[in-house]
């Protein structure tokens, strides 16, 4: 089995296309200037790529030709004042970053950095926690597969936010330290887990008698965890092995990891047996297993 790596950063993306495409979504916004909330909505690329290669959001938007978006000395009253503004505009005592972001001046990142955590922003501001503390690491990871399987590839910052993800991307940082962290948090959760599950040297054999299908002792469970499913989709392309369907370009298409070989018919739930299906596929193979079963017996 392939170990379950990350992607690299885009350290090597010229230079001129992250600028092209901020030109893009300054056009495509028809403003001579984009704040970071904007360009993580509509940008091919994370804000931090912006200001790893050019220093800051500004030079960014220098090399952009495009003006600032702010005054670099806007005073942290103007902060929890823009905070205490958009509340009361949605008639809410507490506000999520995905909240403000969409309605707010600012992104959500000054006030982390001003504050020490968007939590305490709102404290400041004099209102309520947004979430209850006791999501665990494996809530986090079991969202982040469900956005992973959807977009079909590893997500982005920007893509961590309603209504594709239930915890927006800035919850995942303040969590792991950083966007990054959490990622690789990930991969190692997923790599740990499934070794005994996903090996191969567990022998299939199918069953020619339907009486036998009751003897049969399996040495795996029939059950997919959500993790040796992510393992089977992600080596699938995240793609339906029968009609190539994917919900990256089709939202509306549903992927099901499927047994090759049944588990009432002795498949053993090992990733040589599993395969990706989408939700019309898998239903059709079940019924044609169906009438066999009929048939045979």
């Amino acid at each position: 089995m392939t170990k379950f790596e990350l992607e690299e950063y885009h350290r090597n993306i010229a230079a001129g296309e992250l600028i092209k495409d901020l030109k893009r979504v300054a056009a495509q916004l028809k403003k001579e200037s984009v704040t970071i909330a904007e360009y993580n909505k509509f940008g091919r690329f994370s804000d931090s790529v912006f200001r790893r290669r050019f220093g800051s959001w500004f030079k960014a938007l220098e090399k952009a030709e495009l003006q600032r978006t702010r005054n670099l000395y806007i005073k942290e009253k103007d902060f929890i004042d823009d905070l205490i503004r958009v509340a009361r505009l949605l008639r809410k005592d507490t506000i999520t970053i995905f909240e403000y972001e969409s309605k707010g001046n600012f992104s959500a990142k000054p006030f982390i950095r001003l504050f020490g955590s968007w939590f305490k922003a709102l404290e400041r501001a004099g209102l309520r926690r947004t979430r209850n503390l006791g999501i665990t690491e494996e809530m986090y990871f079991k969202n982040l597969e469900e956005v992973w399987t959807k977009l079909g590839r590893q997500p982005h910052l920007s893509d961590m936010k309603k209504p594709l993800s239930k915890y927006v991307g800035d919850a995942y940082a303040y969590k792991f330290g950083t966007w990054r962290k959490a990622l690789e948090k990930f991969v190692e959760y997923i790599n740990q887990e499934e070794i005994a599950e996903t090996a191969t040297n567990i022998k299939v054999e199918p069953v020619d008698n339907i009486l036998k299908i009751y003897e049969q002792k399996h040495k795996t469970k029939r059950n997919i965890s959500w993790r040796l499913r992510f393992v089977v989709m992600r080596r699938d392309n995240f793609k339906c092995k029968h009609c190539g369907r994917t919900p990256a370009t089709d939202p509306k298409i549903i992927l099901h990891v499927d047994h090759i070989i049944p588990h009432a018919n002795g498949g053993e739930t090992v990733l040589d047996n599993l395969q990706t299906l989408c939700s019309v596929c898998n239903i059709g193979k079940s019924n044609l297993e169906a009438q066999s079963f009929t048939e045979s017996y």
